[in-house]
């Protein structure tokens, strides 16, 4: 798993589209910055941090479900996973090592961008505080890793880059795009006394959602989810939130792997 993780992250790095990517985010998130130039100092949820958000929310998924899909779609295609089923490298250490990987790559990129981008803001007159630039941080980089992981599921099960193009957009546009339109479209079906019920189960099928809430509410905005949400938005002001998001985020990535390790398996005995 090292090597593959060693050899994913090194190439990425090298790769000359890196170099695009610094520069997107860069201008991205500078933009962003000096949008609130003219603001008071942010600090909370307001519709400038919202902006904010959202924009990340479009982006990072995307892009990170193309990226670790076309990787391992395209050692598919040319052969490579071929030849590295012929070492003694078992299918879970791999799907490990391109995910985190490219997620150390991806990590390096928009963490230099982002450091650049916060001292355009800065010395622009931009007023931040460090609970928000913490905030907007982590959560673009736990939507990182979670997209990362819908990625590999998808790199594995198809087989060319042309499909993994094809659903990596069509999974980004459900979660990301019409998952509040499809949500609603489903419950009009439900009971009307298990709708919250059904609300705050959905939440955990979406990563998207649940890290956008958890990101609303830890900036001090829970109110604007309503009543369904407040016993919800509660638990997640509580300090035991935090170890049931990383169980969350624990069983998504064994979920994950697990079921790209089994499709990978699957195509070594055909």
């Amino acid at each position: 798993m090292w090597h593959i993780w060693q050899s994913e992250w090194r190439i990425t790095i090298r790769q000359r589209s890196s170099y695009t990517f610094v520069i997107l985010w860069t201008s991205v998130m500078s933009l962003l910055f000096l949008l609130g130039r003219n603001s008071p100092t942010i600090t909370g949820y307001t519709n400038m941090t919202g902006t904010m958000a959202n924009l990340v929310l479009y982006i990072i998924p995307l892009f990170m479900l193309i990226i670790i899909s076309f990787s391992i779609a395209n050692e598919m295609e040319n052969g490579q996973w071929r030849l590295l089923s012929t070492y003694p490298i078992s299918s879970v250490a791999y799907v490990m090592g391109k995910a985190f990987g490219q997620f150390t790559a991806q990590l390096i990129i928009f963490t230099l961008s982002y450091g650049i981008s916060l001292l355009i803001g800065l010395v622009s007159g931009s007023a931040l505080s460090m609970k928000w630039i913490l905030a907007l941080y982590v959560f673009s980089i736990v939507l990182m890793l979670f997209f990362l992981i819908i990625g590999v599921v998808i790199g594995s099960f198809v087989v060319t880059r042309w499909q993994a193009l094809t659903i990596s957009v069509g999974v980004w546009f459900f979660f990301i795009m019409i998952w509040p339109t499809a949500l609603i479209a489903v419950l009009n079906f439900v009971p009307y006394p298990m709708i919250a019920v059904l609300l705050k189960v959905a939440l955990f099928l979406n990563p998207a959602e649940l890290l956008r809430i958890v990101f609303v509410v830890q900036l001090g905005g829970g109110a604007i989810f309503g009543q369904a949400y407040d016993s919800l938005v509660t638990f997640l002001q509580s300090e035991a939130a935090w170890g049931v998001l990383i169980l969350y985020t624990v069983i998504y990535m064994t979920f994950g792997f697990a079921l790209s390790a089994w499709k990978l398996e699957r195509r070594k005995m055909q």
